[in-house]
């Protein structure tokens, strides 16, 4: 931990020495001070076990803390937090021993122990049916389910600073999943005291965090949950007694709003109602970038993909589908200019995909796809022996524009360029919400465009859990991508109790699925955020898990 809060204490000097327009140097940091931060949403419940939105988990990540974190910058380096140190792992994979830090306490005054950890886990894995499991995300995805379907065995407690996870498989996700702040460890007696585990979320005070401060989002982080008012604000303000006396927090308050895009955002950060924009789309950048008032952070690449999805390899209805031929796949691959777009719908603030999975991913390999060659992808769609197929091509209406920033300008341009290698394409549009998303899901469109951000930044997140894991014994029907073997040895990859093995699996899925090519990845962006210039020592993360503590205001 000494080495964690020596690096934010030197990335918030070097962020303050970028952001200081004196010349005589930086300044050294200031306490005090409220930071009032636009995010693209709403908090949705206090407990952070119930949600898997971005901003709620924005927010709780300066509040709760898990046994284990991120290096701060990173998107998947894993570092204990909680714990005290990385935990022992048994040769079968099936056994994590963790040993806790000492002294450490919940923002209620009561003491973490090992059966606090274990309080937390067994209340995740016993939800009942109903409103806690259909929210509790991360947990059913990760652990595949509560009560007897959780992979969660037991867990014991041989003393106060000890806690023995059992596993009825190894899964080779476990650390980097514990990351997450849906895995915050959270107060017992809180949670008891404000019926944290009514099964009604309209009746669970904890999770409405109707009763402020103290009795709802207890953790252990630099920062305390003190109010919310629902569509207009959450405040957090500073832990004074945080157990890491090195890395205590130099504001007093942040204050977090809600607004419905990022361009709402830009106007209200332009207007001074917000000091800080979590989320600028490329326009914002353009807006703000030469003005010097202003501080674009670049968080660096981002932990997400957007790409050109495909459905079915074999049958669209009764008439054979052109995507069943690996040679129309790869002529739509080197068809697509993706730097073009990447420049025109942008700004340049996105880096050329390689692969189905971003380069920061943990377990991420180099994959060599084809690049922009139209006389290529003709020779491609010529030995196909489908010299003019024809596709629907798809772009969602309303689509957020921390995802898409331009979906019908990116739409059209892909267009463009298949049409010009041969493809005859009609693009067609729906409403992001609810039909694109259910109608892609569902595989009524053959060629659809489609943004994927990290839960956690595993190679295993992407290639498994969002695209092409089967369901059932069956492939999703977003892509109707059957690959018994790819399957058979992701599981395989999942389950491996050596970090070692499941690196040389999880390399080998994805030069599987770069053999198939069943979609076309094309992009990933990076989600810059804005601020005053006055807001210093920022400390952005691709996947936009970042603690607030390092900032402080220059004014």
């Amino acid at each position: 931990m000494k080495r964690w809060a020596s690096m934010l204490a030197a990335m918030a000097l070097v962020a303050a020495a970028c952001g200081s327009s004196s010349s005589t140097g930086p300044v050294g940091p200031k306490t005090g001070g409220t930071l009032t931060v636009a995010l693209d949403g709403d908090m949705q419940y206090a407990d952070p076990s119930l949600v898997s939105d971005a901003s709620s988990l924005y927010v709780a990540n300066q509040v709760v803390e898990g046994l284990l974190g991120l290096e701060p910058g990173t998107t998947s380096v894993i570092v204990p937090v909680l714990a005290a140190a990385l935990p022992t792992v048994s040769t079968d994979g099936l056994t994590y021993t963790f040993q806790l830090r000492s002294g450490v306490k919940f923002h209620d005054g009561t003491d973490l122990n090992a059966q606090a950890v274990q309080f937390n886990y067994d209340r995740w894995k016993n939800f009942p049916a109903g409103d806690l499991q259909k929210s509790a995300f991360y947990y059913a995805t990760v652990f595949g389910g509560f009560g007897q379907a959780s992979n969660v065995a037991s867990i014991q407690t041989p003393d106060a600073s000890t806690v023995v996870f059992h596993l009825s498989k190894p899964q080779s996700n476990f650390l980097i999943t514990q990351t997450v702040a849906a895995f915050g460890i959270q107060s017992p007696a809180a949670i008891q005291a404000n019926d944290g585990n009514d099964p009604k979320l309209a009746k669970n005070a904890y999770a409405l965090g109707v009763n402020g401060q103290g009795k709802a989002m207890v953790g252990t982080g630099p920062f305390m949950f003190a109010g919310w008012q629902a569509g207009d604000h959450v405040t957090l303000v500073r832990n004074p007694n945080y157990w890491n006396t090195s890395s205590r927090a130099y504001l007093d308050q942040v204050v977090f709003k809600p607004f419905a895009t990022p361009a709402k955002e830009l106007s209200a950060l332009q207007a001074g109602s917000v000091d800080l924009a979590e989320t600028l789309a490329p326009n914002g950048v353009k807006t703000i970038r030469g003005d010097s008032g202003y501080t674009v952070f670049d968080r660096g690449m981002g932990c997400n993909l957007t790409m050109l999805g495909m459905n079915d390899f074999s049958l669209a209805g009764a008439t054979p589908n052109a995507l069943s031929s690996h040679g129309v796949r790869q002529a739509i691959a080197a068809a697509v200019n993706k730097a073009a777009y990447i420049n025109g719908y942008y700004a340049g603030l996105a880096s050329v995909a390689d692969n189905w999975v971003p380069s920061g991913t943990q377990y991420y390999t180099r994959e060599y796809l084809p690049g922009y060659d139209i006389t290529s992808a003709r020779g491609y769609l010529a030995q196909s022996g489908n010299s003019h197929p024809t596709f629907d091509l798809w772009y969602p209406t309303g689509a957020p524009e921390s995802v898409m920033p331009d979906p019908k300008g990116l739409a059209l341009s892909i267009a463009a360029d298949l049409t010009e290698a041969g493809f005859t394409i009609n693009v067609k549009t729906e409403a992001y919400s609810p039909n694109y998303l259910a109608d892609a899901a569902s595989g009524k469109m053959s060629l659809f465009l489609q943004s994927q951000s990290c839960h956690w930044a595993g190679v295993d997140d992407f290639l498994y859990t969002s695209f092409f894991g089967y369901r059932n014994a069956a492939p999703p029907t977003q892509f109707s991508y059957t690959n018994d073997a790819l399957n058979a040895l992701m599981l395989q990859a999942l389950s491996d109790p050596n970090p070692a093995t499941a690196k040389a699996d999880w390399v080998s899925a994805q030069n599987m699925v770069e053999a198939d090519m069943p979609t076309v990845p094309l992009l990933t962006s990076k989600l810059p955020a804005g601020a005053k210039k006055y807001v210093m020592g920022f400390v952005g993360a691709g996947n936009r898990t970042e603690i607030l503590n390092t900032v402080w205001l220059n004014k």
